[in-house]
């Protein structure tokens, strides 16, 4: 048996709602915070050379949060479990900013999870209840990794949205269940070029030739399908959290906010915003073919 997927088409596309406020072009700032939980998943004690996720509560997080109050930006900030079990007063620091949190593993992890899988959904989905007083609806695969099981144990926690997949260059819906409306929207990422881990970490890049890729994707994405996802990691090393590379971001939102046509949202407001207007967005469906 074989199992592919496809994409249905919007039914009746609406210019006017595409997009939240109008815009005609959207950007969500999502902030994966990638604290000790990275090296805890990999065993390894966050001292030393091993601290660089470590900087992210102690200094990152809150140079972004200053950040976004002084440009007005509303981001999303996915947390991993273990940081928000160790570290709880950072991310109420966020909530109290007014950004959303969203799920991002439970110590950040890299590998295949099997039936571990929905255990640790759910153990990170209650760390984030009892230590922050609410529940996520949004959630990113650490390791980009996913199974049969992830989606529905999402759903079955009252999850709206995955940002996991790489797929796609604006949302799409997975189906609802015998023929109700989808009450679950993908929000693809680009790892390619509007994440910072891969272009500082494999890539080598400079801040500079990152803000310089970075409007060039922008200019771009805007005169097509107008879906703006940045990602961005406070961390030290690999990440934006140090001086220079946070500076680059900050540019980058200055740059973003002269377009008359662009918003801000969180992955939140966007994913409720898709399942609001669902005419406008392809379905994905699956089609199995038996094969002796």
């Amino acid at each position: 048996m074989s199992t592919d997927t496809h994409l249905l088409p919007p039914r009746a596309p609406d210019p006017a709602t595409r997009w939240p406020q109008g815009a005609g072009t959207i950007v969500s700032v999502t902030i994966h915070i990638d604290g000790p939980s990275v090296e805890a998943g990999q065993g390894l004690p966050c001292a030393g050379i091993h601290s660089r996720s470590r900087y992210s509560m102690r200094r990152g997080i809150y140079r972004y949060l200053d950040m976004l109050a002084r440009h007005g930006v509303p981001a999303s900030f996915f947390a991993c479990g273990y940081d928000v079990e160790h570290y709880p007063a950072p991310h109420r620091d966020i909530l109290a900013a007014g950004h959303e949190i969203a799920a991002h593993g439970y110590q950040h992890e890299a590998w295949d999870l099997g039936a571990a899988e929905p255990g640790l959904l759910e153990k990170t989905h209650r760390i984030i209840e009892d230590k922050l007083g609410m529940s996520p609806v949004g959630w990113c695969s650490p390791s980009g990794r996913k199974s049969a099981l992830t989606i529905p144990t999402l759903q079955r926690l009252g999850y709206i949205y995955d940002a996991s997949e790489k797929d796609l260059d604006e949302p799409y819906l997975l189906p609802g269940a015998a023929g109700e409306p989808s009450a679950f929207v993908t929000l693809p990422n680009n790892t390619v070029s509007l994440d910072d881990a891969p272009v500082y970490n494999m890539g080598q890049a400079l801040p500079d030739e990152i803000y310089d890729n970075w409007v060039a994707e922008f200019e771009a994405i805007r005169k097509h399908e107008g879906y703006v996802q940045l990602t961005v990691h406070p961390k030290a090393g690999n990440g934006s959290g140090t001086p220079a590379r946070a500076r680059t971001v900050d540019r980058f939102l200055a740059y973003l906010k002269q377009a008359p046509d662009v918003r801000f949202v969180t992955m939140r407001t966007l994913a409720e915003h898709c399942l609001r207007h669902q005419d406008n967005w392809s379905t994905l469906v699956q089609a199995r073919e038996h094969r002796a």
